[in-house]
């Protein structure tokens, strides 16, 4: 199939790159300002793998990405939590006005399969607003036009390769913290609860759910499994040796007490079948040994974006 990544160069983008051309697929990148992904095995790969730098605001760009394709992902986004606070009307315009221009040329140049990456619908935050406006236009267009769009609501993603800043997420954070000997800061009482899902599971289930029969419907993308804030915090204090602890810290703007985070597969399981997740344990070592092995200098620029005062003879070790 000949299919087109947006957001190419992103963590989800670059395992679903991965994971289609392990399946033979021609792909064709898609990202604004960022090189060319690269695949694992990319010798055996390079010659079914183009890129194309653009924005999906450009219709003209996204015309001539689209054009004989057979599948769109759109993993292109603005994230964030309290990050969009401030900028609300850049997440507008990305998350919103970018879906539907890619809608839009997919439905013009006669592409069957989109997908639109989201997410659960449990904060009142910018993030949450403007992804959950891109569903329902996504749900409206399948059913009155000649497209079908699959929505899956990714719970919390991990794995190698995941950005250490200038979003915060909750292992990288964790774990640089934790490589300098701090204390690993956790917002509220820590009793919230994430899903973990390891990025390479969550790019097998994408793929998988573009080549199955289409539910119209915004499906749940997790393990089904919770685990608190705390109970991963301490996973990687237990990796890393770490004796600093945990920092209790007030919540994030856009993020409430206590909230619980776990996927309903249910709907899921019936499109794609039974899916063999790959277990936290296995997927934190590999997600943590990335990190291990990161430049010094990066995790030290981590900290310092987010004002974590460290010992100063752990700085540029």
């Amino acid at each position: 199939m000949k299919c087109v990544v947006l957001g190419s160069s992103g963590f989800v983008g670059r395992a679903c790159v991965e994971e289609l051309l392990k399946r033979g697929d021609t792909v064709t990148g898609f990202d604004k300002g960022r090189k060319k992904p690269k695949p694992e095995d990319d010798t055996k790969t390079d010659d079914k793998l183009t890129f194309l730098e653009g924005n999906i605001l450009d219709r003209e760009m996204l015309t001539a990405a689209f054009e004989g394709a057979d599948e769109i992902y759109l993993l292109a986004g603005q994230l964030g939590t309290s990050e969009l606070e401030s900028a609300m009307r850049m997440a507008i315009e990305t998350n919103i006005l970018g879906a539907l221009t890619v809608f839009e040329t997919a439905l013009a140049c006669k592409v069957p399969r989109v997908f639109l990456a989201s997410k659960p619908s449990v904060w009142l935050n910018t993030y949450t607003i403007t992804k959950h406006t891109a569903e329902k236009i996504a749900n409206l267009l399948s059913r009155y036009h000649p497209v079908e769009i699959s929505v899956l609501r990714y719970l919390n993603i991990y794995g190698p390769g995941q950005k250490i800043y200038p979003v915060r997420k909750v292992l990288p954070t964790f774990a640089v913290q934790a490589m300098r000997g701090l204390p690993l800061h956790v917002y509220g009482e820590g009793n919230q609860t994430v899903d973990m899902l390891y990025v390479k599971d969550a790019a097998y289930i994408t793929v998988e759910v573009m080549r199955n029969k289409f539910n119209p419907d915004a499906m749940d993308c997790g393990t089904g499994t919770e685990m608190t804030v705390l109970e991963v915090a301490e996973s990687v204090n237990k990796y890393f040796n770490n004796s600093a602890g945990i920092k209790h810290m007030p919540m994030r703007i856009g993020e409430t007490h206590n909230t619980r985070l776990v996927a309903d597969n249910t709907d899921l399981i019936k499109t794609i079948g039974e899916i063999n997740f790959t277990p936290y344990d296995e997927g934190l070592a590999e997600s943590l040994a990335y990190y291990e092995h990161l430049n010094p200098h990066d995790i030290d620029a981590a900290l310092n974006f987010y004002g974590f005062s460290q010992p100063f003879s752990m700085a540029w070790k």
